[in-house]
């Protein structure tokens, strides 16, 4: 064992040997003085303060309380002339008597007994209170009843009666003193009137030989019902006090009982023990009934928050952009919360100030002070808390006032009580601040912080999500508008006609697309696509697929060839998923009209003519991708002037609680009633909002071809070619 190490258990030992015998010397003192010394002790105050020392120390440091024990009772009893043989033998019965109670206490209780626990108090009571005083009194018992001529077993009684009340009395509140000594400081005023008016109605019923449970029992059931057991354990301290001193004077309750005067002393004990006994076990029912109720509160109170966790976080789920984060917070948290005010700020690009993002709850005059932002550099909760990464706890305006001296006066001015600024982190690095502000005090304890360290979490993860989304949805925007025009190109000999409207009218991105693009030799190359998804990669596959059909296209293949190459390129080249997609390539020089289909919805034709709408269903095959080495059927048809071709995606005919035929056919009546010289972009856009009315689930791409007067020479309107 190294010298540090042996000074260190010398100075304990020193200060525990000290921690004993002080008390001890006093509380003998006292009870040779006022509790008795006549017929020996009857309130042994040290009888508590040995016990309470053993049962919370090793069994290593028991002697150093032992050798304590024998040192201060010697000095008293020689000091008050007890004699060599009598202190001896009361220094003896006094050591053995703690070694016994503790013994049994910390067997019984597996270690250091918990007094709020009614089994704990019990086997305290048995071991500590009873068999522990009882054997002391066997051993001084003798020297009592030879010094005080009594019987020895009335020595016996004697004895055990006022160790038993001093080891409840002051060993249990000893005991109990850490855990509940709180309560008594949070109620110091009530708990000093508690102990005076119990001494002084003790002096006033044993003054008077009145009842002492008329005045004592009210003012116990006081101490145990709002002080708990330590204070009903203290007021049965001041009852005991200041009855012995009583009792020391001439006056006892207990003069009409056919006894000898230390006879009438221990029944005083036992009285007083019971009393306090029953008080402490109301305060502790009562406590355990309190614990239980705040327990289910707590219970309830998590509940509540997992339930208001899980809403917070279904909707920001669903939230894509800063403003609608901003939107879910202030609708979720502000009022689960508890908070008067709410405010999330975003630290900006340079990284310079925070940017206000979502503000509610403040009064008109307090948030009018507050700037679209705030720089870095400033002493406010929000940016001490990105500055450092740690949050900003504030449960006082005092403390509020001294951290930030030049804001103080809005939070007084606002009716602010306490503030959480908790650092939004991402990566390991702040980006922002959550700040609550409530205006009443709050105990902001685990539970309440582990909440808002939850919400701020979540609220940084939706952040990230949305920046992510949002730098997505730029290349995606730009991507779809290099690909995909508003409007088509101009070509020879055939009018174009477009209608494009996604599903999602904010964003504006989807998988749809058209494509019409003059091929070498007059012909014309048309397609309408449809890859699954939304966003950057549905906008990545549609980019490509649409490229691809065009390089296709300017080699010459046919629809059917041109949709098999497709399907081969989509297996390798996509996101994963899937597309659908008609083609169809116009040949001028023989007025024919070539089509195939990859899963897509079949085009229709508008015969001129006669107005008829021809559903070209013959040519299809599977969607592009799943299939390996898929082949197409291909259709043609002759077309002439003036003939309308139209072409989808299944966003215009697939409606919720309605199949697909009855779309097509209600496709078929629209344009059938056209009369055949429409503006095709806006026929086309009437022809959406007509059968494909918002809100929508998918996106609605419609492309109209009329032909021209420079198809071939032969105006032949044959019927379709499956």
């Amino acid at each position: 064992m190294s010298s540090s190490n042996v000074r260190d258990r010398i100075g304990f030992a020193a200060g525990l040997f000290g921690w004993v015998a002080l008390p001890y010397l006093a509380g003998s003192v006292l009870s040779w003085q006022t509790f008795g010394g006549g017929i020996g002790p009857a309130f042994f105050p040290p009888a508590g303060v040995t016990v309470a020392a053993m049962l919370l120390t090793r069994r290593t440091m028991w002697p150093v309380i032992v050798a304590a024990v024998v040192v201060a009772e010697l000095a008293v009893d020689l000091r008050y002339g007890a004699g060599w043989q009598a202190a001896a033998g009361f220094a003896v019965a006094n050591s053995v008597e703690p070694l016994v109670g503790a013994s049994l206490v910390l067997a019984w209780c597996k270690g250091p007994p918990d007094l709020r626990k009614r089994e704990d108090l019990a086997r305290f009571v048995a071991g500590a209170m009873l068999l522990g005083p009882l054997a002391g009194g066997v051993i001084g018992g003798v020297g009592t009843a030879l010094r005080n001529q009594l019987d020895w077993p009335m020595a016996v009684l004697h004895w055990w009666a006022g160790d038993g009340i001093g080891v409840l009395l002051i060993g249990a509140p000893i005991l109990l003193w850490p855990l509940q000594s709180h309560i008594l400081r949070s109620r110091m005023l009530e708990t000093m009137l508690v102990l005076t008016g119990m001494a002084v109605l003790t002096v006033v019923s044993f003054r008077l030989a009145l009842p002492p449970a008329l005045f004592l029992l009210p003012v116990m059931a006081w101490a145990a019902l709002r002080l708990d057991m330590l204070g009903a354990a203290l007021c049965g301290g001041a009852l005991t006090f200041t009855a012995n001193g009583m009792a020391n004077a001439g006056y006892t309750t207990f003069e009409n009982l056919d006894l000898r005067r230390p006879g009438q002393l221990v029944i005083a004990q036992a009285f007083i023990a019971v009393v306090v006994l029953v008080a402490m076990l109301t305060a502790q029912e009562a406590g355990g009934r309190v614990t239980a109720v705040r327990q289910r509160q707590a219970e309830r109170r998590e509940r509540e928050r997992l339930e208001t966790l899980a809403n917070l976080g279904q909707m920001l789920s669903g939230a894509l952009t800063q403003n609608q984060i901003g939107d879910a917070v202030l609708g979720q948290v502000i009022n689960e919360a508890g908070a008067q005010a709410l405010a999330v700020a975003l630290l900006n690009d340079d990284g310079t100030a925070l940017d206000w993002l979502a503000m509610g709850g403040y009064p008109d005059f307090a948030a009018h002070q507050f700037h679209e932002s705030v720089a870095l550099s400033e002493p406010t909760a929000a940016t001490d808390a990105v500055r450092t990464g740690e949050p900003v706890i504030i449960r006082t305006v005092a403390e509020y006032r001294r951290r930030y001296p030049e804001n103080a006066k809005w939070m007084v001015a606002s009716g602010g009580a306490a503030v959480v600024s908790w650092p939004l982190t991402a990566g390991g690095k702040a980006i922002g601040a959550l700040v609550l502000a409530w205006g009443d005090t709050q105990p902001l304890d685990t539970a309440q912080l582990a909440y808002t360290s939850a919400v701020a979490t979540m609220i940084a993860q939706a952040l990230v999500r949305a920046r992510i989304y949002a730098d997505e949805h730029a290349r995606a925007a730009v991507l779809q508008a290099a690909v995909l025009p508003t409007s088509p190109a101009p070509i020879d000999g055939v009018d174009v006609g477009v209608s494009y409207e996604p599903a999602d009218l904010v964003q504006g991105l989807g998988g749809d697309w058209y494509d019409a693009l003059e091929l070498p030799y007059g012909r014309t190359y048309l397609a309408v696509g449809d890859v699954v998804g939304h966003g950057l990669p549905a906008v990545e596959d549609m980019a490509q697929l649409r490229s691809a059909g065009r390089a296709l296209a300017m080699h010459g293949l046919p629809p059917a060839q041109l949709l098999a190459a497709l399907n081969a390129f989509t297996r390798r080249a996509s996101n994963g998923k899937f597309a659908t997609m008609g083609v169809a390539v116009l040949d001028p020089a023989t007025a024919t009209l070539c089509y195939a289909s990859a899963g897509h919805p079949p085009p229709m034709l508008r015969r001129a003519s006669t107005g008829t709408v021809i559903r070209l269903a013959g040519a299809h095959g599977p969607v592009l991708g799943p299939v390996e080495r898929a082949s197409y059927s291909e259709g043609c048809v002759e077309v002439g002037e003036g003939d309308i071709f139209l072409m989808y995606t299944d966003g215009l005919i697939e409606r919720r609680g309605q199949d697909i035929e009855s779309g097509m056919l209600r496709v078929e009546q629209f344009i059938g009633d056209w009369s055949g010289d429409e503006t095709l972009p806006s026929a086309c856009r009437e022809l959406t909002q007509t059968v494909a009315p918002p809100p929508r689930n998918d996106d609605v791409c419609v492309v109209a071809v009329r032909f021209g007067g420079s198809l071939g020479a032969n105006d032949f309107r044959g019927s379709a070619n499956a």
